[in-house]
C-alpha cells in the first residue's frame, strides 16, 4: 500500500495485484477494502469535497 501516488517513468513496468475469479467473495476483497480506507479517507476528507458532505 502507498502513501503517496508512485511516481513512475513512462513505460515503467508494475505488477498489478488483482482477485481471481474464484477469490471475489473471499477475504482478499475486504483486505484491499481496508488497505485502501487510509487513501480513500485522505481523498474524500478535504475542504474542495466538503460540498457533498450535505448531500
Amino acid at each position: 500500500m502507498l502513501d503517496e501516488p508512485a511516481e513512475l517513468k513512462p513505460n515503467a513496468k508494475v505488477k498489478v495485484i488483482a482477485a481471481d475469479v474464484d477469490e471475489t467473495n473471499g477475504s482478499l476483497i475486504g483486505d484491499f477494502a481496508r488497505l485502501s480506507e487510509h487513501t480513500f479517507q485522505k481523498i474524500w476528507d478535504n475542504p474542495l469535497d466538503a460540498d457533498y458532505d450535505h448531500l
